[in-house]
């Protein structure tokens, strides 16, 4: 299971906050939803949800657009 990371910050000015209610209600076997403090990105964290997997950080205009770029991220290789 891949672990979804989440700016607390982002949270509150973006729709990031659907994305980890979905997320945590149909995949969370999945994905695993952590909430940090800051990713220290402030120009980022104010304008789009984003989240950061691994290394990667994922960005979208709108939380359904994260969720399915989160999905397609944690998708396990065949």
């Amino acid at each position: 299971m891949r672990v979804a990371k989440f700016c607390e910050r982002n949270i509150k000015v973006t729709d990031a906050d659907k994305v980890i209610d979905l997320l945590s209600l149909h995949y969370q076997n999945t994905v695993d939803v952590r909430i940090v403090d800051c990713f220290s990105r402030c120009l980022e964290c104010r304008v789009r949800p984003f989240c950061r997997i691994q290394l990667t950080t994922i960005e979208a205009d709108d939380a359904e657009s994260l969720i399915n770029k989160i999905l397609q991220t944690v998708k396990p290789v065949p």
